[in-house]
């Protein structure tokens, strides 16, 4: 007999790579991790790890392993989805993972959509990165999460998770109001800005890092003069004249900054938006209420 919240941390180690980066994930101690791994091995009676290092290498036994904890973790939560259904009633609480203008663009009508038609449902809110909700998301921490992806980066881990998408934009080029190029028509190119001071978010590595390749690809390597967490002090100092930068549309609306927005020319560069919940747990009424919610704000904002 498996015990599940071992699987779980081994369906961790094979996503994370390392013993050290599951235990951060799962909230634990790597020796608290490694003892439990081993507790696993006695279970399935066959060696699923070998070690290299610092790093477990799973066996093709573990593997096997890994592939039937999605199963079986899909099916429990299609279980606890269906017995929840069994009361018709939308009640609870759901607990909410978003990024930051997710939170208020989509989160926010949602939530106060949810309580006036649903007044029994509780929605906790966190603010978190999608690689973090993710994690929370396998590990029951959350219910569901808003998250995103950009079209140059690889996709989003999707082990025991459905990802169903419900905005896909462009994203622009902001200049200050008084830019030289401001009152063009029409797209920019990434090279008729190659000498400009670029501001880049520290945070959200995704966004710099597309920056980074889009600007490789088009010949030139951007100045990043002026880094920042808060988008607000981005978009100020775009604002100000001190640079340009690349960001989503739906960041810009929210933040009302007083900046002109252009499509990037002969680029698709996009982010798409999506809603993730476990694999299994659709069918739990409060959840779908939230996820129903969640997508009709997406398509009104």
């Amino acid at each position: 007999m498996f015990e599940v919240r071992r699987l779980r941390l081994l369906r961790e180690l094979a996503a994370h790579g390392t013993v050290a980066a599951a235990a951060e994930a799962c909230a634990l101690t790597p020796s608290a991790v490694s003892q439990q791994l081993a507790l696993l091995e006695r279970e399935a009676r066959t060696q699923l790890f070998v070690r290299d290092g610092r790093r477990l290498l799973l066996t093709e036994a573990a593997k096997v392993l890994v592939a039937h904890t999605e199963i079986i973790l899909a099916q429990l939560e299609r279980a606890r989805a269906d017995v929840s259904a069994l009361d018709h009633r939308v009640q609870g609480t759901v607990r909410l993972a978003a990024f930051p203008s997710a939170a208020s663009g989509v989160a926010a009508p949602a939530i106060a959509a949810c309580r006036a038609y649903h007044p029994d449902l509780n929605i906790a809110l966190s603010e978190e990165e999608p690689a973090q909700s993710l994690v929370d998301l396998r590990m029951r921490r959350v219910d569901i999460a808003l998250v995103y992806e950009y079209n140059l980066l690889p996709r989003l881990p999707q082990s025991g998770v459905e990802l169903q998408a419900v905005l896909q934009e462009p994203l622009l080029l902001a200049l200050p109001s008084r830019h030289p190029r401001a009152d063009a028509d029409g797209p920019l190119t990434l090279e008729a800005l190659r000498d400009e001071h670029w501001i880049a978010p520290r945070r959200d590595h995704s966004l710099r890092t597309v920056l980074e390749r889009a600007c490789a690809t088009a010949g030139f390597t951007p100045r990043l003069d002026y880094i920042s967490d808060d988008y607000t002090v981005v978009l100020a100092f775009v604002q100000s004249g001190l640079g340009v930068s690349l960001v989503p549309p739906l960041l810009v609306e929210q933040l009302a900054a007083d900046v002109t927005l252009r499509p990037v020319e002969n680029f698709a560069l996009t982010r798409t938006v999506s809603i993730a919940t476990r694999a299994g747990s659709g069918a739990d009424p409060a959840v779908n209420a939230l996820v129903l919610a969640l997508r009709r704000a997406a398509r009104q904002g």
